[in-house]
């Protein structure tokens, strides 16, 4: 599907930009908090913190000598341990859900594989351009699926997958829903809402595609966005979007030399893959986002071969 160009004016640009820093600086505290204490030497360090403090304690009581002090200090740092031991369990959570999603991306795998394999691979390959976007769209569908038992399993809350394709109309860009996890979603009665790209009305869409300072993978992300709209930081043409999602992870679908300037974006973005959930703080811009990244770039590359942007030999 040919991407036109559309006119982005330079004033939502730099506000754009400026959303891009403020979310890439809120995200870099949060990850360092999260660095801190789910470190190795934090847990030992207040471990031993917490038995020199609580024999103190035990040697003032029985020397009968005053013990507020080192009561105070035991509570302290047996705090600390107690959070510290959260967080260990936290990631052993975690590393249980990772090699039990190793499932999930083997089938997704299998389902490009095979899909392409039995359009392409014999002696009549497909060409008709309907035929093949509808196995596209089957197929997605699919992958769709298994990307919301990842998410689920990772972050142990219900979650929505949708696959948002982008189409150029009198010179407007939209985002529109494509391909959802699941069937018949609410959210799409009484109809799907086409959403504006480039012109500020929808943070997600215009981050997601921003220049990061970085050097990650283009994203949009939000751990709550009520509370970054209420901050003037999330917009979204969606009314009453918080009944659906209250946190969400957006990537593009491009390619690796997609570039975009302030007049124009080519016809290298096909979309934009979303996980979306009610639950706030449960996503996280880490190694969820580097996880969609890669199920993008898959998704990208899948999608050209359908759509005759890549061409194939077939014996």
């Amino acid at each position: 599907m040919h991407i036109g160009a559309f006119f982005i004016g330079d004033k939502r640009a730099r506000q754009k930009k400026l959303l891009s820093l403020e979310f890439y600086f809120m995200n870099k505290k949060i990850k360092l908090i999260n660095q801190v204490v789910e470190a190795p030497a934090f847990l030992v360090l207040n471990g031993g913190a917490s038995i020199a403090a609580f024999m103190w304690f035990a040697y003032e009581k029985i020397e009968g000598l005053t013990a507020a002090a080192s009561l105070a200090t035991f509570s302290v740092f047996f705090f600390l341990l107690l959070v510290g031991y959260v967080y260990s369990i936290k990631v052993r959570l975690e590393n249980i859900a990772l090699r039990g999603i190793s499932e999930e991306f083997f089938e997704i795998n299998q389902i490009y594989r095979d899909k392409v394999q039995e359009l392409f691979w014999c002696d009549s390959p497909e060409t008709d351009a309907v035929k093949l976007l509808e196995h596209e769209r089957y197929a997605l569908a699919a992958v769709c699926q298994r990307i919301e038992n990842i998410f689920e399993r990772v972050i142990s809350r219900k979650c929505i997958v949708t696959i948002k394709l982008v189409t150029v109309e009198d010179h407007d860009c939209f985002a529109h829903t494509y391909v959802r996890s699941q069937d018949l979603s609410l959210r799409d009665v009484p109809g799907r809402i086409k959403y504006l790209v480039g012109t500020g009305e929808n943070t997600g869409f215009d981050v997601a595609l921003g220049k990061r300072p970085d050097g990650r993978p283009p994203h949009f992300f939000s751990a709550d966005l009520k509370k970054d709209e209420l901050k003037g930081k999330y917009f979204n043409q969606r009314s009453h979007y918080d009944r659906y999602y209250r946190s969400a992870l957006v990537v593009p679908i491009l390619e690796s030399t997609f570039r975009k300037s302030n007049v124009a974006i080519d016809g290298g973005l096909i979309g934009f893959l979303c996980v979306d959930t009610q639950s706030v703080n449960r996503l996280n811009s880490g190694y969820h986002l580097y996880m969609l990244s890669a199920l993008a770039s898959q998704m990208y590359t899948f999608m050209s071969f359908m759509r005759g942007k890549y061409a194939v030999s077939v014996r």
